[in-house]
């Protein structure tokens, strides 16, 4: 979840992803709208994704083009609630899913979301998105790429957003109801980070394979103000 002003996606629909065929999507962003107020309110509502201009394949993976003259909060979480609706209806994810909570006991929540913050946290390299580069109408800006949840695991490595839609998809598959939780420090100009997790009665259990080490299942980032989104 970064102030970068291109995003790149990573997704895939059943028949592709069965095809062996991936999608690869970009979004532009010309301005980052930093009025979205709010201290721990919830939006139940999937907002509009940006909309697509181009798009091309190689063969292997399909390239979607997005484009949007501002990209609020909602429309960027949109994305990542788009690539965990299409990555719970990935049957493969569902055989993993399953693989992964297969040593918890029945109707262990607790236990099947530790399951998959290690599966993640061992699988999966948390890495930064593309650095600014010169693009071709010579603006000079960085990528944010999210990433299906096959393609993560795929990949070996992701951000904070691929992180949360493999933990977000892996959470679903396993009958826990997913929610991505946006936070931002004090003094922040914009939202900073996101975070899967569910609710165990009325505390939210962190799932942020994100944060260094490898024993912080249910530890939360330092944060000022947060936004709880549907996934």
């Amino acid at each position: 979840m970064t102030r970068s002003q291109r995003l790149a996606v990573f997704s895939g629909v059943v028949g592709a992803l069965m095809a062996g065929i991936g999608i690869y999507a970009v979004v532009r962003e010309r301005k980052i709208v930093r009025g979205v107020q709010g201290l721990g309110r919830q939006l139940g509502r999937r907002a509009a994704q940006a909309p697509i201009v181009s798009s091309y394949s190689d063969g292997n993976m399909r390239t979607t083009l997005r484009q949007s003259s501002v990209m609020p909060i909602e429309q960027r979480v949109a994305t990542i609630q788009d690539l965990i609706h299409k990555s719970v209806q990935d049957p493969e994810m569902r055989k993993i899913a399953l693989q992964v909570t297969s040593a918890c006991p029945e109707r262990d929540k607790m236990c099947e979301a530790q399951a998959i913050y290690n599966f993640t946290k061992s699988r999966v390299r948390y890495t930064g998105d593309i650095g600014a580069i010169v693009h071709p109408d010579g603006n000079v800006e960085g990528v944010d790429l999210f990433q299906s949840a096959r393609r993560t695991i795929e990949f070996g490595g992701g951000d904070c957003d691929d992180h949360n839609i493999l933990n977000g998809t892996l959470l679903a598959l396993n009958g826990i109801d997913p929610i991505l939780r946006v936070v931002k420090t004090r003094g922040a100009p914009d939202w900073e980070h996101i975070s899967a997790g569910f609710l165990s009665g009325r505390d939210f259990v962190w799932v942020d394979t994100t944060l260094p080490g490898n024993d912080q299942f249910g530890v939360a980032p330092s944060y000022h103000k947060h936004i709880d989104f549907p996934a």
